[in-house]
């Protein structure tokens, strides 16, 4: 296998003080205000949005373990960026809707993905893989005043 044959990846950076890696061929479109979506411009799959929010203290593991125990059949999960969280799966008139919480420091980031109800589930398991890296390369950082 050759170097060359490797997906290419990159990085986007939010104006909502994150950045993530987005896979060849993902790219943002609008959506609702405070709101970065995604979706894979080749072959539409489902729809990634990511939502930050500020709270107007540091999370502790106390909050975090009563959001987690908040919701059912939620699995814990930490990022390769250390940030604690959880992600879970919700039935919607739309499809399916997986989220992913994550916590660092007084943000709160909420990402959601819904799949295209008609994708079978070999493609649902390998977007559900590609939307995780995604999600695990999550990296927070302080916005810088213009």
């Amino acid at each position: 296998m050759s170097c060359n044959s490797q997906p290419k990846n990159n990085l986007f950076t939010s104006e909502f003080g994150y950045s993530i890696i987005l896979p060849e061929k993902w790219a943002e479109y609008e959506d609702e205000e405070n709101v970065n979506a995604f979706f894979d411009t080749e072959n539409w799959t489902g729809n990634l949005r990511i939502t930050v929010i500020e709270l107007d203290r540091n999370i502790d593991d106390n909050y975090i373990e009563k959001e987690y125990k908040s919701l059912k059949n939620a699995e814990k999960i930490i990022t390769q960026n250390g940030y604690i969280g959880f992600k879970y799966l919700e039935k919607s008139q739309d499809g399916l809707m997986y989220y992913w919480q994550l916590f660092y420091k007084n943000k709160l980031f909420v990402c959601s993905f819904l799949l295209n109800p008609e994708n079978n589930t070999k493609l649902k398991e390998t977007e559900l893989e590609k939307v995780g890296k995604i999600i695990n390369s999550l990296k927070a950082f302080n916005k810088t005043s213009p």
